[in-house]
């Protein structure tokens, strides 16, 4: 359980605050900053469902523009038409047949999943729970196997801060915790490493175990240990004896109840798209537009919309369990609507307000909106490439204080060869005499995993020539120049070493 309301990432690592929220059950929401960088997140019963960011390559539009789903020419439209119209982006994407409303929700899934995964690799990062906010569309997601998932990509050094054993120290499955076989999806290699440790082993034994890296085995012990299914043995207790097994019901060939006669909706394109477009939409609906009837007090009428819409997403005719669980919660959200308009004195009371809210809007400036900014365009985003042009231009001018700033905030958000390698470039400019080592060695590093970066060409040949080392500097320029042929920035470079070299050696 959470003791405080804020904290730094790097005392409370973010696995374990997404992992308290959601054992606690809590509804409220979780904001991280990590310096200009914002992201807030919101939590229903301890689920994450939603995830408000300052982040221009995390908005919906730009992400399918990435994924080749939108061109920058229809996003730029669509963002347009929301705001002159007032219908939210998601909503003009299924309109306009661009995408199905399944498909909408399944972008809109991973959307909100890669923007929890990129916290995990922030380092000085300040949090602090604050109060629940309106999500318009619920996208839930499991946590745990989110946060399973998210470890994998984490640097090795915020890895290795967090989870610190010697060797020598056992571990061992805790009675207590989740199981991981239950919990998680284990693959067949994950298990083998989960059965081993029912021996209790030490941390080197598991280290040593074939098939893994240390650095793997140690990610999947921080994970582990995070999600409380495992710790040391001295803190777990002794090793019980193991109970006999409880005999499990034979399952029958088909587990999930059905409808005689009828066949699952899961393989149905067009039931999905009822399913998963009446979900996205159903919160900002009120009983009326939910069961689709007009405001005229008819119980037949009522009555039917209510069979036919409950119908059409009956729970027991889905396999799986998310849809499933979708269907349930429309289920409820339709038997609700049902209950208020069938009684007279609330239903009064509702065709009243909708027949108010619909006055409010019909007058010029509209009806106030909960939230003003709902279709406006945002333009105070932020995305790495802007913040590279101007820690560019700042880097030229000789401000390189300013110039590290800017490509901090690049690396922030998107941690690019070329963003690296110019925070590197910038920090030696800042501090020539220490930085020169630090310098060469980030830019080596870049450089092994990203041989085709210009920058770092660029980059080393410049610190080599300010030290005097003008064949080092002449080397990497050529071998930048075989890179990119078209680099400017590149050839001149190499110009100007080779007659530094002519003068130095006459």
């Amino acid at each position: 359980m959470l003791k405080t309301k804020e904290g730094s990432l790097d005392e409370t690592p973010f696995a374990l605050l997404l992992h308290a929220i959601e054992v606690g059950g809590r509804t409220c929401g979780l904001e991280v900053r990590l310096r200009n960088l914002e992201k807030q997140f919101a939590f229903e019963d301890g689920a994450l469902v939603g995830c408000e960011s300052n982040l221009l390559h995390e908005t919906l539009g730009a992400s399918l523009v990435a994924k080749s789903k939108l061109t920058e020419a229809q996003h730029h439209q669509l963002l347009s038409e929301s705001a002159a119209a007032e219908k939210s982006f998601s909503a003009l994407l299924v309109e306009r047949k661009i995408l199905s409303a399944f498909e909408l929700f399944k972008h809109l899934q991973a959307n909100l999943a890669q923007r929890v995964i990129d916290v995990f690799r922030w380092s000085q990062a300040k949090w602090r729970l604050i109060d629940s906010f309106e999500v318009e569309t619920p996208i839930r997601i499991n946590t745990t196997r989110l946060i399973y998932t998210a470890v994998s990509q984490m640097p090795e050094d915020l890895v290795n801060r967090h989870f610190s054993l010697q060797p020598s120290q056992q571990l061992a499955i805790n009675p207590q915790g989740p199981s991981a076989t239950e919990s998680l999806k284990l693959a067949p290699k994950d298990l083998r490493l989960w059965n081993v440790l029912k021996t209790r082993p030490t941390l080197a034994t598991l280290t040593a175990a074939p098939g893994f890296s240390p650095d793997e085995v140690r990610r999947r012990l921080f994970t582990w240990s995070m999600l409380e299914m495992i710790g040391l043995a001295e803190d777990v207790g002794p090793a019980t004896a193991p109970s006999p097994p409880t005999p499990r019901p034979v399952a029958t060939e088909v587990e999930v109840p059905t409808i005689a006669g009828l066949p699952f909706l899961d393989d149905d394109p067009a039931a999905m798209n009822v399913l998963a477009s009446e979900y996205l939409t159903v919160r900002g609906k009120d009983a009326f537009g939910l069961l689709g009837v007009p405001a005229v007090f008819d119980t037949a009428v009522i009555q039917k919309a209510f069979l036919e819409k409950s119908g059409a997403i009956a729970p027991v005719r889905f396999k799986s369990a998310d849809a499933r669980t979708k269907a349930e919660s429309l289920l409820v959200a339709y038997a609700k609507a049902f209950g208020l308009l069938t009684d007279f004195e609330t239903f009064e009371r509702l065709r009243k307000r909708s027949e108010l809210a619909a006055q409010q809007k019909a007058q010029p400036g509209g009806a106030p909106k909960s939230r003003d900014s709902e279709f406006r365009i945002k333009t105070q985003l932020l995305d790495a490439e802007s913040q590279l042009r101007e820690g560019s231009k700042r880097l030229a001018a000789g401000n390189y204080r300013g110039a590290v700033e800017y490509f901090q905030y690049a690396c922030d958000i998107e941690p690019s060869p070329t963003a690296l390698a110019s925070l590197a470039f910038a920090n030696y400019r800042l501090n020539p005499t220490v930085g020169a080592p630090k310098a060469i060695e980030e830019l080596t590093q870049i450089g092994r995993r990203d041989a085709t970066c210009e920058e770092v060409w660029l980059y080393q040949g410049s610190i080599a020539a300010d030290r005097g080392r003008f064949d080092e500097a002449e080397n990497a320029f050529r071998q930048g120049c075989q890179i990119a042929p078209n680099n400017k920035q590149l050839a001149e470079a190499l110009q100007r070493v080779r007659a530094r070299k002519w003068v130095a050696g006459h």
